[in-house]
C-alpha cells in the first residue's frame, strides 16, 4: 500500500502506525491549503515580510530568499515558516490581486485573459444566440487603440454577401452602411425596416459617388455658397431667392438663373463671341457694333416708300410714314421702319416695326409667294408676349402667355390652350382619421384660380415628413378635392401644395 494519495500526495495512515494523528493532521493541512485554492499573488518575487499564517502565493520564476528555487509552486505561510506544494497540470487558483483565475498547464500558471480564449457564444449583460453570438447590452461600447491606431474589420465571404453596420430602432432596421450585395459602399435608410432606399453609393472601381435619391443643399449666399471649394470658399453655387440658382464668384453672383430668365451681369468674352467686327465663325454670339449693327456705322441705306405693297421693292431697310401698309390692323401706328428679305422676284418677306411709344409699339411681318400678300402677323417680344391670351376657332389671337393670381392661387395660360394652376398654402388641420393601416385628413376643396375647359390632371404633395397628398375625388373643371395621407397619426396642421394641368379651350 502506498504512503501517499495519487493526486494531492496526502499522507495515508498505515496499519499499526504509531502517532496516527500526525499523519491525519498533515493530510488535513494539505487539504486546507489546496481545496478552494485562492492565492494573494503570482508575480511577487520577494516573500512578504509580514505574512500571516495561511497566506498563499504562487511563486514566480526568479524568486529569491525563502522562495528561491520554488518557481511555480504554491507557497503557504505556516506556524513554522513557508511550506511549498507542487501543483499538477489542471490545478486552478483564484488570484486575489488580479480578480481572475489562473490555471497550471504543467509548466507555468496562466490566466485565461493571457491566452487565446475561444467561446461559442458570449453575452455581456445580454443573451447571445446562434446568430448574435456576441451580444452586449450597455450604454456604450469602447474599442480602444493599443498604442497606435485601431481598425474594426467586417469581412464577408463573397461580393454578393453583406458586410455592414445596421442601425435599428426597436430591433427594426432604420439605416445601414457598408458593402451590401456588392463590393460598392452604400448608405441606405428605411422607414419600416423592410424597404430600404439608397442615399449614397460609391463604386469600388473608380470611387464615383452617386446620390440616387438626390441631395438638398442649404441656400447659402454669394459670400458663403452652399456648394464651394476648399481653396476658394466664396466661389460656387447658392440660392439667392426662391426658384433661383446663383453662380457665385469671389463673393458676388454675376449670373443668376430663374424660371423667367438668365441674369448675366458681366460681359461675355472668349471664342463664344465674335472676335472681329466681320467675324463669320459658326455658332458665335454677335457683339454690339459688329457688321455695323448697334454701333456708329449704319447697317445699310434706308428707302422712304410710297407704297410697301409694291412688288418691285428692293431687298433692305425701308421707312414708312402714312403710306399704305396693306390690310394693316386699324388703329395701329403706321410710322416706323422695316426690312425686306427677297428670295426671288416673287417670294419675299417684310418685317415692320412702329417708331413711337410703347403703347403704340408694334412689330409685324408678312410674306408673299407671288401674290396676294399674307395678313400682317405679330412678332412677339417683351412688350406683348405676356398678356391676355385669346383664341378664335382654335387659333391664338392674343398674347403668348397669360399669368394671374387671386385668393385661390396662381395660374398660367398659354396660347396653345395649356393652363397650369398652382396653390401652395392649402391647409389640413390633421391626419388622424384611420384609413386601413394609414391615417387621413378631412377632405380639402380647392377652387381653381382659373376655370378649365374640362377636368384637369391634379397632383399634390405635403410638407410634413412621412405624409403625402392625394386626390379625395375626381377633379372637375373648377374644383379639386384633396386629402393628406400619413404613415402615422398626425395631430398638427400641415400645408399641402397642388398643381392642376389642363386646357382652357
Amino acid at each position: 500500500m502506498p504512503d501517499d494519495t495519487d493526486i494531492l500526495s496526502l499522507p495515508l495512515i498505515l496499519p499499526s502506525q504509531a502517532q496516527k494523528h500526525v499523519t491525519h493532521n498533515e493530510a488535513l493541512l494539505a487539504l486546507d491549503v489546496l481545496v478552494q485554492l485562492a492565492v494573494i499573488s503570482r508575480d511577487q518575487t520577494v516573500p512578504p515580510e509580514l505574512a500571516s499564517v495561511g497566506d498563499r502565493h504562487i511563486v514566480p520564476a526568479g524568486a529569491v530568499l525563502d522562495w528561491a528555487g520554488q518557481g511555480g509552486r504554491i507557497a503557504v505561510m505556516t506556524q513554522t515558516g513557508w511550506q511549498f506544494y507542487v501543483p499538477r497540470p489542471g490545478w486552478q487558483a483564484y488570484v486575489l490581486a488580479e480578480h481572475q483565475v489562473a490555471a497550471f498547464d504543467g509548466l507555468a500558471w496562466a490566466a485565461q485573459s493571457e491566452g487565446a480564449a475561444r467561446f461559442a457564444q458570449l453575452g455581456v449583460s445580454a443573451e447571445p444566440d446562434a446568430t448574435n453570438r456576441l451580444s452586449v447590452s450597455a450604454p456604450a461600447t469602447l474599442l480602444n487603440h493599443a498604442g497606435a491606431g485601431h481598425q474594426l474589420k467586417l469581412n464577408k465571404a463573397a461580393p454578393g454577401d453583406t458586410a455592414s453596420l445596421l442601425f435599428q430602432t426597436g430591433f427594426s432596421g432604420r439605416a445601414e452602411m457598408g458593402t451590401t450585395g456588392s463590393d460598392g459602399f452604400s448608405i441606405k435608410v428605411s422607414a419600416d425596416g423592410s424597404s430600404f432606399a439608397t442615399g449614397l453609393s460609391i463604386a469600388p472601381g473608380d470611387a464615383v459617388v452617386e446620390l440616387p435619391a438626390g441631395a438638398r443643399l442649404p441656400d447659402g449666399a454669394a459670400a458663403t455658397p452652399a456648394l464651394g471649394f476648399a481653396a476658394d470658399p466664396d466661389t460656387g453655387l447658392c440660392r439667392p431667392a426662391a426658384n433661383q440658382i446663383g453662380f457665385a464668384v469671389g463673393g458676388v453672383a454675376p449670373m443668376v438663373l430663374s424660371q423667367t430668365g438668365l441674369a448675366l451681369n458681366l460681359p461675355l468674352t472668349g471664342t463664344a463671341v465674335t472676335q472681329t467686327r466681320t467675324d463669320t465663325g459658326a455658332n458665335r454670339l454677335l457683339k454690339v457694333g459688329d457688321f455695323g449693327l448697334g454701333g456708329g456705322q449704319a447697317p445699310g441705306p434706308e428707302t422712304l416708300l410710297a407704297d410697301i405693297d409694291q412688288t418691285d421693292m428692293p431687298q433692305g431697310f425701308f421707312q414708312t410714314s402714312t403710306q399704305t401698309l396693306g390690310a394693316f390692323p386699324a388703329g395701329e401706328n403706321k410710322f416706323g421702319q422695316g426690312m425686306v428679305m427677297r428670295y426671288n422676284n416673287t417670294n419675299f418677306t417684310q418685317i415692320w416695326m412702329s417708331a413711337l411709344s410703347d403703347t403704340l409699339y408694334t412689330r409685324r411681318y408678312r410674306s408673299s409667294e407671288a401674290q396676294p400678300w399674307s395678313p400682317w402677323r405679330p412678332l412677339f417680344g417683351r412688350h406683348n408676349v405676356l398678356g391676355p391670351v385669346s383664341q378664335s376657332g382654335g387659333s391664338p389671337t392674343g398674347a403668348v402667355v397669360e399669368r394671374g393670381s387671386n385668393a385661390n392661387g396662381d395660374y398660367v395660360r398659354f396660347a396653345d390652350g395649356t393652363q397650369i394652376c398652382t396653390r401652395v398654402n392649402l391647409s389640413a388641420a390633421n391626419a388622424s382619421t384611420a384609413l386601413g393601416s394609414l391615417f387621413r385628413s378631412a377632405n380639402i376643396s380647392w377652387t381653381f384660380p382659373a376655370a378649365f375647359a374640362a377636368a384637369p390632371m391634379l397632383t399634390s404633395d405635403c410638407d410634413e415628413a412621412d405624409t403625402w397628398a392625394t386626390n379625395a375625388a375626381a377633379p372637375t373643371a373648377t374644383i379639386g378635392t384633396l386629402r393628406a395621407i400619413a404613415a402615422v397619426s398626425k395631430g398638427a396642421a400641415m400645408t399641402l401644395r397642388a398643381t392642376a394641368i389642363g386646357r382652357w379651350f
